[in-house]
């Protein structure tokens, strides 16, 4: 347990009285009038009060003494953060060059209530060119101090000087936040130690650190307080042990300023809350240019006020337990935190505890950004992302990588939020009045479903934490004067549940799902009972998602621009985390495939120009692959490729125009196509079915539409040369859409009967058609939607297919089927470890008691 500080005198103002009382009796026994009224009873009653305040101010002492040694061991308030804007400069005339300096001040109209309104700062200097109209530059709302006299040195160790105009703002990660130079004749100096002129004179660069132990080979540091703006140079001490003994000098820990030699500063001052101004309000120039005007198109997001003395006192013991060395989760947390004042979170993890294509030791750190939220405020989604700054993420990385264990590589990225709503209905006492309970749920449910700390939940929703109806029942319940709860309805709109083009199982990541629904790719990691959306492909629809079957975490997906031809591929190397760059591509894509080749994944493309094959380095383009030579345009429909267990690959490839399928039994190469027949069949998708040694490719047709039914399909065992096996009987799906496999069962997804299932095993294998109450959509009383998609885990212990109204899933092998795609839930909607909820616009319908008798 911990240690409970005595008080140094515990006594009273009733005990200090009684004391005295007592005192008069032994010492003064004359006086007996000791009522209250009695003139010196008041005295000593005044004087009682007086040593009752000593006594409080003496107790006060160890709280001092913990203040005063947390300050020893180099704990300091934070300073005020300041909120960072790009600006964007326009002017009229644009023959002849314009220069706006670093340091050009912009600020807004002066507010209603008549306060200063925040200044900011531009951090570099732009030139707009002959013909420029506009130039962007970064500013801080802070005032430049720029070659501030701070004192002279003395030689002396722990040499100490202030800036004049504290607060110092914290850390931005361009190191121009505070510079200090020392006067130094240029002879001093070597071509490689930072150095800068001014009033013609040179002054040496020196280096922040945290303390003045393991500095390196260079020694020119100092410790800095930002919030008093204190320079600290380093003490003398005899530190080094010998024999068991102390050195015999005091030895000075680091570099000093020359006695008699200047000491300047160049710093940012301000920051703090008033910097986060909305966009389009930084439109007056503090500094005057002829011709141009400015504006903000963004907010000022970062501003953060000091830190108070109550939570130093609580951060202190923490930063001393971590040593600053990240070893713990813990550790990662506190030095991100303290890293940057634009935090409000952090969390680390090992990766390999979450992703199976995670490297071993790699620990990734979500970050989640401060906002100066008011009570009761919901904060969406869109807010938070505008707070998320590439700086503050590089700063913090490189922190990190500082105090990391050699051997661990540690990823800082921002978290990611999923939205939610929630719908109930409460019942009140008679007495209450309705609108007031139902702000006061509605501010708990924004202070609860929060990802950022809040007076009613400090810690802010946890990462991972599924949100169950019962947790609204809490909270509607902690409020006086509900009666009861009902009609709970927990909603999330960002589902895939329209135009499902595309599904792909990963076969690394344990229940692990993606599936495409317009312009967004969505992921599931719980078999389908929660989808979050993992990228949005602007003015873009996404046509194709494929997981690689031999490398984890890697996927691909193809796009198409709504108003363009062509395709776009996107790579994705970690489960649909991060994305590289879209590889342009001229020609629209029908369907892709993974090719190994030589240990390298390539992915190749069936287009309605050719055959391509693409390399995933950022520099390559797509190469065509000649598949008949007589027909070097020939566009094609789908692709399927296999690998036999001498790691042999095949690739089969169905032609336009129906033109038969090619196969290649050398990986696709160039010149190693052949025909394989069904020339005059319109063949649309190709799959394979892996049986242990033996693979079979399946070929699916397109009917004519209308009421033609279709010929189903046909199989090519790939061992053999036995030719080509129709499935045809039973068909009535009209055409073939997708291949999935469950063991020998064949499931297909069809344009107007769901999806069709056909055992092998059997000796007469026959088509069947699912009953039209499987759970699978319907358009009429006897046709079902178009499925557009199959996919099968490879246990084949779960199905999904999908089409324009969502994804459903089949625990039997496609049998019966579940929407799995909703947007209500009742019981509770799951989250992934590494996500954090947040609010939507909450409905709460509040009713008195009377209105439901």
């Amino acid at each position: 347990m911990s240690l409970s500080s005595p008080n140094l005198d515990d006594r009273d103002f009733r005990t200090l009285v009684e004391q005295a009382k007592q005192r008069i009796a032994q010492t003064c026994p004359q006086w007996t009038d000791l009522s209250p009224g009695d003139p010196g009873i008041v005295l000593l009653e005044l004087f009682a009060h007086l040593t009752e305040t000593m006594i409080y101010r003496l107790n006060r002492l160890p709280n001092k003494a913990y203040i005063e040694f947390l300050s020893l061991m180099g704990v300091h308030l934070q300073p005020p953060s300041a909120a960072r804007v790009e600006l964007h400069f326009k002017r009229n005339q644009t023959d002849v060059p314009l220069e706006i300096p670093r340091g050009t001040r912009v600020t807004l109209n002066r507010t209603a209530g008549g306060s200063e309104p925040p200044i900011f700062s531009t951090v570099h200097t732009i030139t707009l060119q002959v013909g420029e109209h506009e130039g962007r530059v970064l500013a801080f709302h802070c005032d430049l101090v720029a070659a501030e006299l701070a004192g002279m040195g003395t030689g002396l160790p722990q040499f100490v000087v202030s800036a004049r105009h504290p607060p110092i703002i914290a850390p931005t990660g361009d190191d121009l936040d505070l510079v200090v130079g020392t006067e130094t004749p240029q002879e001093d100096l070597s071509d490689r130690v930072p150095a800068l002129q001014y009033n013609g004179k040179t002054y040496r660069i020196w280096r922040e650190v945290q303390t003045f132990a393991n500095l390196g080979s260079d020694g020119f540091v100092y410790v800095a307080d930002r919030l008093q703006g204190r320079i600290t140079f380093a003490p003398a001490g005899r530190t080094r042990w010998d024999a068991g003994l102390l050195e015999a000098q005091p030895r000075m820990l680091a570099a000093l300023p020359i006695a008699n030699r200047e000491v300047r500063l160049w710093y940012r001052r301000g920051g703090g809350l008033a910097g986060n101004v909305p966009a389009n309000t930084l439109t007056v120039l503090k500094d005057a240019i002829p011709g141009v005007e400015v504006t903000n198109p963004s907010a000022a997001t970062g501003g953060r006020s000091a830190e108070t003395l109550e939570n130093a006192l609580i951060r202190g013991p923490q930063e001393l337990h971590s040593l600053q060395r990240a070893v713990t989760a813990r550790d990662f947390e506190l030095l991100a935190l303290s890293s940057s004042r634009t935090l409000a979170r952090a969390k680390a993890f090992a990766r390999a505890s979450l992703w199976t294509h995670a490297a071993p030791g790699t620990v990734e750190v979500l970050l989640v950004p401060y906002l100066a939220q008011q009570d009761g405020q919901r904060v969406d989604v869109a807010t938070l992302q505008a707070h998320e700054t590439a700086a503050a993420c590089e700063q913090i990385q490189k922190e990190l990588d500082q105090r990391r264990p050699l051997g661990t590589t540690c990823l800082v990225n921002w978290a990611h939020y999923k939205s939610l709503r929630v719908s109930l209905r409460i019942v009140v006492r008679r007495e209450e009045n309705l609108a007031s309970v139902q702000q006061r749920v509605l501010h708990r449910l924004y202070e609860t479903i929060n990802p950022l700390p809040t007076q009613i939940n400090p810690a802010g929703w946890p990462f991972g934490q599924a949100l169950r109806a019962s947790h609204i029942y809490d909270i509607a319940l902690a409020e006086p004067g509900v009666r009861w709860v009902d009609q709970v309805k927990l909603i999330v709109d960002d589902v895939p549940n329209a135009h499902v083009r595309s599904l792909a199982a990963d076969v690394f990541q344990p229940r692990t799902w993606y599936a495409s629904s317009s312009s967004r790719l969505f992921r599931s990691l719980n078999d389908g009972n929660g989808w979050e959306s993992v990228r949005h492909f602007s003015d873009e629809q996404v046509r194709l998602v494929r997981t690689h079957p031999t490398h984890a975490g890697l996927v691909a997906v193809i796009t198409q621009r709504e108003d363009e031809s062509g395709s776009r591929l996107y790579i994705s190397r970690d489960c649909g985390e991060m994305w590289e760059s879209g590889f342009m591509l001229t020609f629209d894509v029908q369907d892709c495939v993974w090719v190994p080749r030589e240990g390298i994944p390539v992915i190749m493309m069936a287009t309605d120009g050719g055959l391509y094959e693409q390399t995933l380095h950022p520099d390559a383009s797509p190469v065509q692959i000649l598949v008949n030579p007589s027909k070097q345009h020939q566009g094609f429909f789908a692709l399927a490729t296999a690998q036999n267990l001498r790691g042999e690959v095949s690739v089969a490839v169905a032609a336009q125009g129906q033109s038969g399928v090619f196969l290649s039994r050398q990986g696709g190469m160039p010149a190693s196509f052949a025909s394989i027949g069904l020339e005059g069949e319109d063949i649309r998708t190709l799959a394979v079915q892996s049986e242990g040694p033996n693979a079979y490719l399946w070929a699916g047709t397109a009917s004519a539409g209308g009421d033609d039914p279709g010929k189903g399909c046909f199989m090519w065992d790939m061992n053999s040369a036995g030719g080509w096996q129709p499935f045809g009987r039973g068909w009535s799906g009209g055409s073939c859409r997708a291949f999935a496999f469950a063991g020998t069962t064949v499931l297909a997804g069809s344009h107007r009967s769901g999806v069709l299932r056909l055992d092998r095993a059997k000796q007469m294998p026959e088509w069947e058609t699912p009953d039209v109450s499987c759970g699978l959509p319907l358009r009429d009383r006897a046709r079902f939607q178009p499925i557009d998609s199959v996919a099968v885990v490879p246990d084949a212990h779960f199905v999904l297919a999908s089409g324009s109204d969502g994804v459903f899933g089949s625990a039997d092998k496609g049998v019966t089927y579940n929407r799995v795609s909703h947007t209500e839930f009742t019981e509770k909607v799951a989250l992934p470890e590494s996500w954090l909820f947040c609010s939507g616009n909450h409905e709460v319908i509040v009713v008195s008691e009377h209105e439901t008798e």
